[in-house]
């Protein structure tokens, strides 16, 4: 009988770490259409793999996947694109537009969009069901008192829905890649990571690495760093200040931009900002009371994100003249945060861990500060209050690799700054990376001769030595005056 269990147990074992655990389900070929008219061969379909490979009496959910062929004669190893922040990618398939953007990749491979566990899971969405938290952006306390409050609640909705928040982590969604890629009978295989995509991929380069061919990770974010170091977004903002000086007419009204954000910052701590937005719940009209945190919480979403920051300046300059209708359109984008708690984002970012000295770091940088820990919001404020963590014990991953991998990474992107990124390098024996001047967190990946030309030059085995591309200028918009530049501005 022990030795009948010890067999049991060495299977189980084995069917975690290494064996499939997934099987395909509704899968159907289509042929894919380019806005150009060209046909894609390819299918669609589910993965099907329990919702925590840990639980042998777990639901079984599904992840969708596309799977499209390439046009080369001689296809390299299939690229799996792994999508930032909500990990849907599968519609960009069934998108002409969409998915003209990625025929430089399927000239040179299969291409492979795999949607992340539980996108498509309302169960995993606990939404508020109180009075609206009037508080909630007036101060940083406030905030985390009621997202505390949230958290409680949320996790006694997903009990109640039968839904385990605890299968929602960088594990599992790496063994759904893997246990793709073997449904698929694909063996090797190349990661195209973005954002929290190369959160995963990295994941995947641990725990598979004989599987991996190449890794290309824009906006990476490892294992290791799920919660920010608060100077980043500080040193954001002295670089945009020398930006600002660069711009003769605007530095003619802004002579000091950090300045300014500091008297925006201490004016709403006197006197915060009252603006008019609509409730997503009740689709009313409200007043909403925007104090220093909240200000603090809203730009940091935005502030690196070069669609949005040529605006910034004016947003800054005309919140100091008493002006707060920019500020209306920013913080309407963002109220949903008061609101909602995702459990399948707030798990997964928690699950990957924090070591007891970067969060003594961080809560130090974030005293000094003038955002606070605005960047770790909500994850620091679930911190204490989530289900209890049960990874391996090697959680956080502090990748160590010398599979040949690309790094992409935006010059003004303090989400997964430049400096982040190099810290992470430091554990890949063979990889080079590209700065894309004046990308954002959002666009470094999609400047066209880093995608079109560097990623396929990359994935055929060829040698990157260009290191530094551009995006595109950063053209303020002007203090004053009409204009259309922005949909902020009115």
């Amino acid at each position: 009988m022990k030795k009948l269990i010890a067999f049991l147990f060495s299977i189980f074992i084995l069917g975690i770490n290494g064996f499939s655990q997934g099987r395909l389900t509704n899968v159907k070929t289509k042929k894919f259409k380019t806005s150009e008219k060209l046909k894609i061969e390819g299918s669609i379909g589910f993965l099907t793999v329990p919702e925590n490979r840990n639980d042998p009496e777990s639901r079984e959910i599904q992840v969708k996947f596309v799977h499209l062929k390439s046009i080369a004669d001689a296809p390299l190893a299939p690229v799996v694109y792994l999508e930032g922040g909500g990990g849907t990618s599968t519609w960009q398939a069934e998108s002409p537009r969409d998915l003209q953007d990625w025929m430089e990749i399927l000239e040179v491979s299969d291409l492979i969009f795999m949607d992340r566990r539980g996108s498509y899971d309302d169960d995993l969405t606990y939404i508020w069901q109180g009075d609206y938290p009037e508080a909630f952006w007036m101060s940083e306390d406030a905030a985390n008192r009621h997202y505390a409050q949230m958290t409680e609640q949320a996790l006694k909705t997903f009990e109640s829905r039968a839904v385990d928040v605890s299968g929602y982590n960088i594990v599992e969604e790496a063994h759904d890649v893997h246990d793709l890629m073997s449904a698929l009978e694909i063996e090797r295989y190349s990661i195209l990571g973005f954002s929290f995509g190369s959160h995963i991929g990295m994941t995947v380069m641990h725990l598979f690495p004989d599987e991996i061919d190449r890794a290309i990770l824009a906006g990476s974010d490892a294992p290791d760093q799920a919660l920010n170091f608060p100077r980043y977004l500080d040193a954001h903002i002295l670089m945009l200040g020398e930006m600002v000086k660069q711009d003769e007419q605007l530095s003619a009204s802004i002579p000091d931009f950090p300045a300014l954000v500091d008297r925006v910052m201490d004016n709403l701590a006197e006197q915060p900002a009252t603006i008019s937005v609509q409730n997503p719940l009740t689709g009313k009209d409200m007043n909403l009371a925007i104090g220093p945190f909240g200000f603090g919480l809203i730009l940091r979403l935005d502030i690196d994100d070069a669609n949005d920051i040529p605006a910034i300046p004016r947003l800054m300059y005309s919140m100091e003249q008493g002006d707060y209708s920019m500020l209306e359109w920013f913080a309407q984008k963002r109220i949903v945060f008061s609101l909602a708690v995702p459990g399948q984002g707030i798990h997964q970012q928690l699950a990957s861990g924090v070591t007891d000295a970067r969060w003594a770091q961080i809560v130090q940088e974030a005293e000094a500060s003038r955002f606070g820990n605005v960047v770790n919001f909500p994850f620091s404020a679930a911190k204490d209050h989530w289900i209890a963590i049960d990874l391996p014990q090697e959680m956080p991953i502090h990748l160590k690799t010398d599979i040949p991998t690309l790094f992409i990474t935006g010059t003004l992107d303090c989400r997964t700054p430049v400096a982040q990124v190099e810290e992470t390098m430091q554990g890949f024996s063979n990889a080079v990376h590209i700065r894309v001047e004046g990308a954002g967190h959002e666009q470094a990946l999609w400047q066209r001769e880093t995608f079109d030309e560097l990623i396929p030059l990359f994935l055929r085995g060829g040698t990157v030595t260009k290191t530094m591309t551009k995006y595109r200028a950063i053209k303020f918009i002007p203090v004053e005056g009409t204009t259309s530049d922005h949909p902020s501005i009115r």
